[in-house]
């Protein structure tokens, strides 16, 4: 496999109805291995971008002096109460902590083996043939809402009481102690054809996963022109930042492009 798969990489973003960029995301493509990681900054304006920004740096940082001895599985698990930290700590001109904080989606590719990790509502799926399917949960209110309905622990009428504040997240890097997250324990083996897309919120909040799919061709640096190209076309008066990753595997004599 590790011979017979390259992938194409391609990125965009826009800052949308936003004030500024505070999505940050970083891409490293090397023959048979790839890291991807897109994280939305929180916390507002300055905050939220040194979140992501702090978020995305750190973890380059640690996926370049990864012990491939550690499992990527291991590797993120620990990636996670260090990113937190990071943002935990973040402090303004006179010390005083920021409020910040930032959601991550990362993808590790070796050699067709894809790791996913996830903290927060960035979303990462997965394409194949003609079947798209979301691997990361959303970890905000409604995971703890529909748990509690499902075990009736609350009553319909609660629920509706409370699913206003469904969005609101209960887990991201800066929350000081990350407690959900998604992890693949088991790698997800690549085939040719396959399509990994790594997507902030301002992507599926605007598209739906149909239209997501139709808009993932044979060419990533296409596929995410047409992505971001149909969020804007929406001129959603809030629209969020929007940034998308997509990630094509391709035959090892296709030539590969950013």
């Amino acid at each position: 496999m590790e011979d017979s798969i390259r992938f194409q990489v391609a990125v965009r973003s826009i800052v949308g109805a936003r004030e500024e960029q505070q999505d940050a995301v970083y891409v490293h493509a090397d023959g048979s291995k790839v890291l991807a990681v897109v994280c939305d900054g929180m916390g507002g304006l300055r905050s939220g971008r040194l979140a992501g920004l702090t978020a995305v740096a750190k973890m380059k940082e640690l996926y370049f002096a990864w012990d491939r001895k550690v499992s990527a599985p291991n590797m993120f698990l620990r990636a996670v109460d260090i990113l937190d930290e990071s943002v935990y700590g973040l402090k303004d001109e006179e010390g005083v902590r920021l409020a910040a904080g930032a959601t991550i989606v990362a993808a590790v590719i070796e050699g067709g083996d894809l790791f996913w990790l996830s903290v927060g509502d960035s979303r990462l799926y997965l394409l194949r043939q003609t079947e798209i399917v979301k691997v990361t949960r959303e970890h905000n209110y409604f995971l703890r809402l529909n748990r509690l309905l499902e075990e009736g622990g609350i009553t319909p009428a609660e629920y509706e009481r409370e699913a206003g504040r469904g969005e609101a997240l209960i887990s991201y890097i800066g929350v000081g102690g990350v407690e959900i997250m998604d992890i693949n324990s088991v790698p997800f083996r690549l085939a040719v054809g396959d399509t990994v897309l790594l997507a902030s919120d301002g992507l599926y909040k605007t598209l739906t996963d149909d239209e997501i799919k139709r808009h993932l061709g044979a060419d990533a640096g296409e596929s995410a022109a047409a992505l971001i190209k149909a969020v804007s076309a929406r001129r959603n008066a809030g629209q969020d930042n929007t940034t998308c990753v997509v990630i094509k595997c391709r035959e090892n004599d296709t030539e590969e492009s950013r």
